[in-house]
């Protein structure tokens, strides 16, 4: 397979409207995809979140942290993440990903699921600083986890595995009219890191 060829997966949004997800299933090369694993597991600078649910804390199950200007912040779920500025082997993947996809970005939140235990509950990227209809890019690294997509209203289903090296782009519209969520996976024993890139003002 070509390195960028592509997949596109229409989504319906509306009755009247459709979006879709372009997906680039072997983006980097093994090896390249390998060092670029190796390095973010060393070089973040990990975050261990807590989320408050019936009054208590508990932590998230997975590690993150915010990239992009340091003057600035992103919240979620009653947590603030003030940014950090995007180092320069980071950035190589930021502009590598504006090229492939033609879209801008300028922010970045990287999660760490360090097994089949960590996991992202289902949600949209609909935060009102995102901007009306957001276009996020999606770099996967690691262990293959099984990306799910949910429709709000019809609660249509759709799962795409992300596999080490892919990219995947959602396109406007999708945040408005779907969920998403990486489940929790008892037979994942490996590690996976995701960078997902959007634009804010």
């Amino acid at each position: 397979m070509d390195l960028f060829e592509q997949q596109v997966i229409p989504l319906q949004l509306s009755s009247d409207r459709q979006s879709e997800i372009t997906f680039w299933p072997s983006w980097l090369g093994s090896t390249e995809a390998d060092d670029l694993l190796a390095t973010a597991i060393d070089q973040v600078a990990w975050r261990q979140d807590n989320i408050h649910i019936a009054g208590k804390s508990i932590p998230i199950p997975r590690l993150q942290n915010w990239y992009g200007d340091p003057t600035t912040s992103y919240s979620y779920s009653r947590i603030r993440l003030q940014a950090v500025a995007f180092p320069p082997w980071m950035e190589i993947v930021r502009r590598r990903v504006e090229r492939q996809t033609g879209n801008c970005f300028n922010r970045t939140l990287v999660n760490y699921y360090r097994d089949g235990r960590d996991s992202v509950d289902w949600h949209a990227d609909d935060e009102i600083e995102l901007g009306s209809e957001p276009i996020i890019a999606s770099v996967s690294l690691g262990q293959e986890r099984a990306f799910l997509l949910r429709h709000k209203t019809t609660k249509e289903r759709l799962k795409i595995n992300l596999p080490h090296g892919s990219l995947m782009m959602m396109g406007p519209g999708i945040q408005e009219y779907w969920h998403h969520s990486i489940a929790k996976d008892k037979n994942v024993v490996e590690s996976r890191i995701n960078f997902t890139f959007r634009n804010m003002d």
